[in-house]
């Protein structure tokens, strides 16, 4: 099936998350997944194991052929690293939580570069550390990285560093420049980087540079974590993977319990084999479409007057709007309750998240354009020439 002709319809069959939990009536723009068909190379690889009754436990690493598919697929994204050397995990957040508790000299709190996905400091409260925020400064057409607070983050104690690239929400890309800034700092305080990069693959025309990559520093202090889930779309499969790039981690890895890493599932690690040697296509696919979409949603929002509040992201299917002019208490309570549009409130993001919301753009094209019409319409209420609407008082 052609994305094109994948319907909302189609969507709400999954009777998953999305598209299950608000009224039918309201456009669902929060979950980070996409209203696309899954690629048929992965459809046919999970219905044959579903065909074998492949339901047991999964193969141990050691044992599986995906560790080095994983390899040589992170060899063509920049990362270098031997096939003994990639961990598969259920999925990245419990990878997170691991790498805090056995990588990070107890009791130390993490930085996280803000906003960030909720996930993050969730996975740093279970490890029982405190969360060191960094936020991110927006400039009038991208987000600027603060290294004095990144650096005051390690002078107050922070042992190791979260760091999502490409960030969710907002689709920035850091540089070589940034990310060599980063490492210079990390090593100069011996500080650990644990470096999402599960939104990697959805970038636009914008050259991705992998952390581990940058320097020999940055391989040796740093862990990997992704995941095929976001970019191929089956975060329901539970399979995801980490590149230690120093050999002293993976051998910290095998220490760790089993209880704290199993959870895999064997049809996750077939749909993972599929859509990293087979996948390509359906992503190009994909990506054309989320281009036209993240111009779609640019264009409407100019048009209405709004294009301000919104930086088109260099990758990721999300969208950071900044909703701070309309003086809302709770934005996107405002957007649910008014327009019938949901959205992720950013807060959840971190504190510099709050009065803005994120949005997923992935959905059928004409649900998009609803969306951003109901949503223009009732900020426009907000405005001095529109008035407010009973019940919203300024924040």
């Amino acid at each position: 099936m052609k994305i094109s002709d994948w319907t909302l319809d189609d969507s709400r069959a999954r009777g998953c998350k999305r598209w299950g939990v608000y009224p039918q009536s309201t456009i669902d723009l929060t979950v980070a997944e996409m209203d696309f068909p899954v690629a048929e190379p992965i459809l046919a690889a999970v219905r044959d194991a579903v065909g074998r009754q492949a339901f047991g436990y999964p193969i141990p690493d050691a044992d599986s052929a995906l560790p080095e598919i994983c390899s040589r697929w992170l060899a063509g994204q920049g990362v270098n690293v031997p096939s003994r050397q990639v961990r598969l995990v259920s999925d990245i957040i419990k990878g997170l939580t691991n790498a805090i508790r056995y990588f990070t000299a107890p009791a130390t709190p993490v930085a996280v570069i803000t906003p960030t996905y909720s996930r993050f400091l969730d996975a740093i409260t279970a490890a029982e550390r405190l969360i060191y925020q960094v936020p991110m400064t927006r400039m009038s057409d991208h987000y600027e990285l603060d290294l004095d607070a990144l650096e005051n983050a390690f002078k107050n104690g922070a042992g190791s560093l979260i760091l999502c690239n490409p960030v969710n929400p907002t689709g920035h890309v850091f540089t070589r420049q940034e990310l060599a800034a980063i490492s210079g700092i990390a090593e100069r305080y011996r500080v650990r980087v644990f470096a999402d990069e599960v939104h990697a693959p959805v970038r636009y025309d914008r050259t991705f540079i992998p952390y581990s990559s940058v320097d020999t520093q940055a391989a040796q202090h740093s862990i990997t974590f992704t995941s095929a889930s976001k970019a191929w779309n089956i975060p329901g499969l539970r399979c995801a993977f980490i590149a230690f790039t120093n050999e002293a981690d993976n051998r910290t890895w095998e220490l760790i319990p089993r209880a704290a890493k199993g959870g895999i599932s064997p049809l996750g690690m077939v749909a993972t084999e599929a859509a990293l040697t087979e996948g390509g296509p359906w992503l190009t696919e994909a990506i054309d479409v989320l281009r036209d979409n993240r111009d779609a949603l640019t264009d409407a929002l100019a048009q209405s007057g709004l294009g301000h509040i919104v930086i088109p992201p260099d990758a990721t299917y999300l969208a950071w709007l900044d909703m701070r002019e309309f003086d809302l208490a709770d934005a996107a309570r405002y957007l649910r309750d008014v327009a019938s549009v949901a959205t992720t409130p950013g807060g959840e993001h971190g504190a510099v998240g709050s009065g803005f919301v994120r949005v997923n753009f992935a959905t059928p094209r004409a649900v998009l354009l609803e969306a951003l019409d109901r949503m223009t319409t009732a900020l426009l209420k907000r405005t001095t020439r529109g008035g407010a609407v009973s019940g919203y008082e300024v924040a």
